[in-house]
């Protein structure tokens, strides 16, 4: 399943350049999701789950809804 990468409008925050990298990151973990079985225990847990990557010291937090990779919320440290 090819996942997408969505920003909520709120989660625009970041400077253009960790945006960026923060998108690409993104892209990488979407990537490696795909090789993960959908029977797997693993997507139980996502589901419910709130995730976060960290670029330079900003929090991008974001969940995962069927195949879609939602950054929901963006600070600064």
């Amino acid at each position: 399943m090819t996942r997408h990468i969505e920003f909520s409008p709120a989660a625009l925050a970041a400077p253009e350049k960790i945006h960026l990298e923060a998108r690409k990151r993104f892209a990488e973990i979407a990537e490696g999701l795909e090789g993960i079985p959908e029977t797997s225990p693993f997507w139980e847990s996502v589901r419910i789950s709130r995730l976060c990557l960290v670029v330079r010291g900003w929090s991008f937090f974001y969940t995962v809804q069927g195949s879609t990779l939602l950054v929901v919320e963006v600070r600064a440290k």
